[in-house]
């Protein structure tokens, strides 16, 4: 069976590589913030570590305080978390409260947990004041495949993954079960991950125990924010498996029976989806990895990592799997720390881009210049 033919990115043969200024610069960094982090939807979290009915946190999200707040009847919502008196914050980073309403603790005005405010007392008669007039600032939120999602451009419109996010639609990522949880402040810029994420060409030589180059490439097909990469066999057999993933296109009719073929080892039959700016996800029949980045400053990034499987797996395959995930893991931490020094240093490395094996690479790039205008 021949090998479907994937269309090279316009552009990818003259692109060359980012400065170090990029990578190391606090102006570049302030420029991502407020032109990627709080003008496009940028993953938040997971569903699972949201506030229940009738509480509320608070998360740094694209370096905005964020007041995460669960209704009574179960809506979700987003707010800015300053209060409309003098700014102080309602809710400490990481902390939980719940009740009927959110008291800020310097002068004790009251908000509704649909951030209306509710009584503003000792305020005495301030001209043209309205409780009415005085609610939190929203920030939009929204839920995608068990990922939760924040915009704070109020004209934003809905968040849009397109048909390759849909690709993943017969995967049951809901009624999987937590097998591993960690959160990291790690040493390098952010888009040396996504982009190491974004690519194959180091896995020979950095992920050894993994390596399929010889039997399996590594195809990359983008739409919109999504980028979509899988395991391809290079001599396919007659198995449905091989003939889907030699044959079709992520999303394209057939594709859903991959989520119901059994794995055949932690990193078998695997769809790795980048959605810009800061969501990594690995999608297996069995297993469902989800890595999310919080930039910290130019220089630091707070990753998250939820590893999830189907609580029908047996324990030797759990372990097997959470093993495999952890040392790839480290091991790109360890390759992507050593990279940040160069960038730190300012050595620009006025490189090419491999035009097949890091076209994930580029769409990290063609983002990053189109909403920075570069």
């Amino acid at each position: 069976m021949a090998l479907r033919e994937i269309p090279e990115p316009s552009g990818i043969r003259k692109a060359r590589t980012l400065p170090a200024s990029a990578y190391s610069s606090a102006e570049f960094h302030e420029r991502e913030r407020r032109e990627i982090f709080q003008r496009d939807w940028v993953c938040a979290g997971i569903l699972d570590e949201m506030p229940t009915a009738g509480a509320w946190t608070a998360r740094t999200i694209g370096g905005l305080p964020t007041l995460l707040v669960r209704e009574k009847g179960g809506v979700l919502r987003a707010f800015l978390n300053v209060c409309r008196h003098r700014g102080s914050p309602l809710c400490e980073e990481g902390d939980t409260h719940s009740g009927a309403l959110i008291r800020c603790p310097y002068h004790s005005w009251l908000y509704q947990l649909d951030g209306s405010l509710a009584r503003a007392s000792g305020v005495g008669e301030p001209e043209g004041f309205d409780v009415a007039d005085y609610p939190l600032k929203p920030v939009q939120i929204t839920e995608w495949r068990r990922m939760i999602f924040v915009s704070f451009d109020p004209h934003a419109g809905a968040v849009d993954v397109g048909p390759l996010g849909s690709a993943v639609d017969a995967y049951p990522l809901e009624s999987m079960e937590l097998a591993l949880w960690d959160t990291n402040d790690r040493q390098f810029n952010w888009k040396v991950l996504l982009e190491n994420y974004s690519e194959n060409y180091h896995t020979p030589f950095v992920h050894p125990e993994i390596d399929t180059t010889s039997s399996e490439d590594y195809p990359m097909v983008s739409d919109g924010v999504t980028l979509y990469a899988w395991d391809r066999p290079l001599r396919p057999s007659d198995l449905r498996a091989d003939q889907i993933r030699s044959a079709l296109l992520p999303g394209e009719p057939g594709w859903e029976e991959l989520a119901s073929i059994p794995m055949d080892g932690p990193y078998g039959l695997g769809g790795y989806l980048t959605v810009w700016p800061n969501l990594m996800m690995n999608v297996f029949p069995g297993a469902f990895l989800a890595m999310w980045m919080q930039p910290l400053d130019a220089t630091t990034t707070r990753v998250e990592r939820r590893l999830f499987v189907r609580p029908d797996m047996n324990d030797g395959a759990r372990a097997s799997i959470i093993t495999a995930h952890g040392l790839v893991h480290e091991q790109d931490v360890d390759v992507c720390t050593r990279v940040q020094r160069s960038h730190n240093a300012g050595l620009d490395a006025d490189g090419v881009l491999a035009t097949v094996e890091e076209r994930g690479v580029y769409f990290v790039h063609e983002h990053l210049r189109t909403r920075l205008s570069m």
